[in-house]
């Protein structure tokens, strides 16, 4: 009875492992950048990452109607518009520091869709320059992270991710208010 069982439960899970690979496989794009082969490997695979996500945030601040860019699921958190500008602010700050310079001044006007929008990609281009031209052999310089004393590596790495952070918060906030965020590579 137990080989009866065997005979079939084993091809049948072997068959499915098999459709699931393939289905993983599937949604993972062939055109996903591959660092293995660049002069900086590490300096590369940080800035797939952070292109990655600083793509997918200005997707969102697109998708988002301006008439929900002051929404908040609870008083207590920010509102979609104050997490893109959070984003932007941050993306200043740590890509300055990687640069080893003074965060530029802020941009005043950051109330409408536009405004914010171009703030937001006023900081991502400056992170371009903080990526541009970075070598591995600088990822363990020095760098300060609000008094903490660290490399350039952690600087960049934290860039990538606080974007991340902040891209799931603006998921959220899409879904929440029936727009769907555009996906992406990965």
């Amino acid at each position: 009875m137990l080989r009866s069982i065997a005979r079939i439960v084993v091809p049948v899970n072997m068959v499915s492992i098999f459709a699931l690979a393939s289905l993983a496989n599937a949604q993972i794009s062939p055109d996903l950048p591959n660092p293995i082969a660049a002069p900086n490997p590490l300096t590369a695979t940080l800035s797939i990452f952070r292109n990655n996500m600083q793509d997918k945030i200005m997707k969102s601040a697109e998708a988002m109607p301006e008439s929900k860019y002051s929404y908040r699921p609870t008083k207590d958190v920010r509102s979609f518009a104050e997490i893109l500008t959070h984003v932007a602010d941050i993306s200043y700050y740590l890509c300055s520091n990687a640069k080893g310079e003074a965060p530029p001044a802020s941009a005043t006007a950051k109330g409408t869709k536009t405004e914010i929008i171009a703030y937001l990609k006023g900081a991502f281009n400056y992170c371009d320059g903080a990526y541009s031209g970075f070598t591995d052999a600088h990822l363990n310089d020095p760098a300060d992270f609000w008094g903490f004393k660290t490399n350039k590596m952690f600087i960049l790495t934290q860039t990538g991710n606080h974007d991340a952070l902040h891209y799931g918060n603006l998921v959220t906030y899409l879904r929440l208010n029936g727009v769907a965020p555009s996906g992406g590579w990965f």
